[in-house]
């Protein structure tokens, strides 16, 4: 896990694409200044290196199995969930636990074609932001990266109603030092590591539009975490009432009838009892010294010996 860490302390210290939490570039084409473009081939040196010195990260066998994994997990996808028609396949290469530095994999596919306002917007003009709620990362350039790792480019795509792969982008960070709390779970990591993908770009009237890629639709099909189930809460409760159904169907457990105890402490119904009384109260006062002016009204009129107030008998 030591070049990971090299890897991330370089790219952050000469700020390659440096910015703490995110990370803005061009999706479909490629450049910059001479100090990233010489920092980024730095990185994947490194990358390469340590491919030939160790067998713990075989790139070549990485970028096969990352492909069908992602390709098999987006087709199942009917059309995009974005008006611009991609999707996004993200994995964790590797991952320390203990410094927390961490090397992902970013994939940009075609699943559907373009809708509404994204329609005929050329893909070397659509712009994305990666952006890390819990980490500081550094792009290695999407382009660099794709020529090595793969053949694929836009005007040489084969025909296929799959997934079209555009673009690959390697992303080296760390998780931000108030965020090391032991321990590290995966519950605890993951979302630290998630990004969020936008893309923008410009219409046909020049107005700026932009859309958000979700990242959970093909997310640790391979690498880290793709062995391991992550659940959110919703999925957690889901598991839990199956479980409980299964075992009650098993005559495991006794039937008990919702609704018909109180499982938790009732703060609604002290505040709502405790203003009803106070109403009930104050409704019945009134009702009641209504009722003595009356009866006091009535005989102020018989003692002035008004028949119409006689005393009722």
């Amino acid at each position: 896990m030591v070049w990971i860490t090299a890897a991330v302390a370089s790219l952050l210290a000469t700020q390659v694409y440096g910015a703490p939490g995110s990370i803005m570039g061009g999706l479909l084409h490629s450049g910059g200044p001479s100090l990233e473009s010489r920092m980024e081939k730095a990185a994947y040196n490194m990358i390469e290196r340590r491919q030939n010195t160790s067998t713990s990260l075989n790139l070549t066998q990485w970028d096969a199995d990352t492909i069908a994994a992602c390709k098999a997990t987006l087709s199942t996808l009917a059309t995009a969930s974005n008006p611009s028609g991609m999707a996004v396949c993200y994995n964790v290469v590797q991952l320390d636990t203990n410094e927390g530095a961490f090397m992902t994999d970013l994939r940009l596919f075609e699943v559907s074609a373009p809708s509404g306002a994204w329609e005929g917007i050329p893909l070397e003009q659509m712009q994305g932001g990666i952006q890390f709620n819990g980490a500081t990362a550094s792009q290695i350039n999407g382009q660099k990266v794709a020529a090595r790792d793969t053949e694929h480019s836009y005007l040489s795509k084969r025909q296929s109603d799959g997934p079209i792969l555009h673009r690959t982008y390697m992303i080296v960070g760390k998780i931000n030092a108030d965020q090391m709390i032991p321990p590290m779970t995966i519950q605890k990591i993951e979302p630290l590591i998630m990004p969020s993908f936008t893309l923008t770009a410009k219409d046909s009237t020049g107005q700026t539009i932009a859309t958000n890629v979700s990242t959970n639709e093909a997310a640790f099909v391979n690498g880290i975490f793709s062995k391991e189930v992550v659940l959110s809460t919703f999925n957690m409760a889901s598991l839990a009432v199956q479980n409980v159904t299964a075992e009650l169907k098993a005559g495991r457990v006794a039937f008990v009838l919702p609704g018909v105890n109180l499982l938790i402490f009732p703060v609604g119904l002290v505040v709502t009892s405790f203003w009803t009384l106070v109403g009930v109260s104050a409704y019945a006062y009134g009702t009641y010294e209504r009722y003595n002016y009356r009866e006091t009204y009535r005989r102020r009129k018989a003692m002035a010996g008004s028949k119409s107030y006689a005393t009722r008998i």
